[in-house]
């Protein structure tokens, strides 16, 4: 065989390949419903699809017909971070091209989010830039996620030029990519550890100065508050840096499994994309070991997980996977619906009993401190988190009514400043509005049954 030949053999060759791998690749990977050279792409956007709804029945998102054409209309804006939006020039988000298999054969979507919770929860955090998650303790289920500042589904065409340009970031969904450490908000975690390893009991007790010596550096307390002899229960609802870097150090490694087990530096199982936040290999230092038991250092989190950690401490110790949408119906198909389903358990129930009396005391005298606290019987901590620039992060993080918790809930406000001045009155608010809401829905019920 000729030179000329063999070449022409090989370029042969080489067409049938690449022919072969672009009929694998349309055949098997491409999603042709959503390429752009499909013209039912375009169509689609034009048609009729599925309603999401609240758990309530509540309309989240439906079709309504303008000029023989569907287009998609929105509840509330805060849920383009959940529900998404669904439009031709900018494309498909959220639970609307997650369940876009289902949505475009007209199922309706049940979700487990409440809508007047999901409008306490926007309404509470207003303007400012952060997060907040409700769960429901016992089931894992989630009734508010709102991620500020967000875009409006209804209002695409007339602001997408301006969301662009948000140095804020309206597109980026803090509630499950936002990455913070988590500060002073994490110690429940470090007081469940040390209870289980046995390095604490509740008689024990410390003297506080305000400052603790480490080598040739320090760790203190906020404003370097000294908090005189304390026991481990004011320790953490006065948040002594102190004492929880002095428990750190002696958990060492092991308070890395802890975190682990709280399912830190992993991504969360749950239908919407989430960030796994930053848990460390090892803990390199005492110093180290002291910044990471007060929510420093390398520790990275979402609100997400947050709130993860004060729905199982709500639940006896006990963590549930978080679920968003309830059920599938419609069409020819069966329905699906989420069950809930244990994660495992993180905590024995003692150990959450004493986490949840800290908690307790952080509401009645510690940084989680307000008269709402107190009257509706709230479980909370509180967290500051330096950033290194600009104003630190707030957190508050909580469960109530302590003894029997209805919800939980994670609170973050970005470069906020104190936990106890910014994300406290903002997380016993939402609180306080979500029970009124519930006593109030309660009565109605009974009242309609009497009468």
């Amino acid at each position: 065989m000729t030179s000329k030949l063999r070449k022409c053999f090989v370029g042969i060759l080489l067409g049938y390949g690449i022919i072969l791998v672009g009929l694998l690749y349309w055949q098997t990977y491409a999603d042709l419903n959503k390429h752009s050279a499909n013209p039912r792409y375009y169509q689609m956007f034009q048609a009729e699809r599925g309603t999401i709804f609240d758990r309530h029945g509540e309309t989240l998102a439906k079709s309504v017909e303008i000029d023989d054409k569907y287009v998609r209309e929105y509840a509330v804006a805060s849920l383009s971070h959940v529900v998404g939006y669904f439009h031709q020039r900018y494309g498909i988000t959220g639970l609307e091209n997650v369940l876009h298999d289902e949505l475009i054969r007209g199922r309706q979507i049940y979700t487990t989010i409440d809508l007047q919770i999901q409008k306490i929860a926007q309404e509470c955090l207003g303007s400012n830039i952060g997060a907040v998650v409700v769960f429901e303790p016992s089931n894992g289920e989630i009734l508010a996620l709102v991620s500020s500042p967000f875009v409006d589904g209804n209002l695409l065409d007339k602001n997408w030029s301006n969301y662009l340009e948000d140095m804020r970031s309206p597109f980026l969904n803090r509630a499950t990519h936002g990455l913070y450490p988590p500060g002073s908000a994490i110690k429940p975690v470090v007081y469940g550890a040390a209870f289980r390893e046995g390095i604490i009991d509740e008689n024990q007790t410390w003297n506080d100065s305000g400052v603790l010596a480490i080598g040739d550096r320090t760790i203190s307390n906020f404003g370097n508050r000294n908090l005189g002899k304390i026991n481990i229960d004011e320790a953490l609802a006065y948040s002594s840096n102190v004492v929880f870097a002095q428990l750190a150090i002696e958990l060492d490694n092991s308070l890395l499994d802890y975190y682990r087990s709280f399912n830190l530096g992993n991504k969360v199982d749950f239908i919407l994309n989430n960030q796994s936040g930053y848990v460390p290999e090892i803990v390199h230092s005492q110093y180290d070991a002291a910044l990471l038991g007060i929510g420093q250092g390398d520790l990275l989190v979402t609100p997400l997980q947050m709130a993860m950690i004060a729905s199982t401490i709500a639940n006896h110790g006990i963590m549930m996977k978080p679920i968003i949408v309830k059920e599938i119906r419609g069409g020819l198909q069966m329905r699906k619906i989420a069950r809930s389903e244990e994660l495992g358990t993180v905590l024995p129930e003692e150990a959450t009993r004493a986490i949840r009396r800290a908690m307790e005391l952080a509401t009645l005298d510690g940084t989680a401190r307000s008269d709402a606290g107190a009257k509706l019987h709230i479980a909370a901590k509180t967290g500051t988190a330096q950033t290194g620039k600009g104003k630190d992060h707030a957190w508050f993080m909580g469960f109530a009514p302590s003894r029997s918790p209805r919800f939980a809930i994670a609170v973050v406000v970005e470069h906020g400043g104190t936990g106890a001045t910014v994300a406290t009155p903002i997380g016993t608010d939402i609180i306080a509005k979500i029970l009124e809401l519930v006593t109030e829905r309660e009565r109605y019920k009974v009242s309609d049954h009497d009468w």
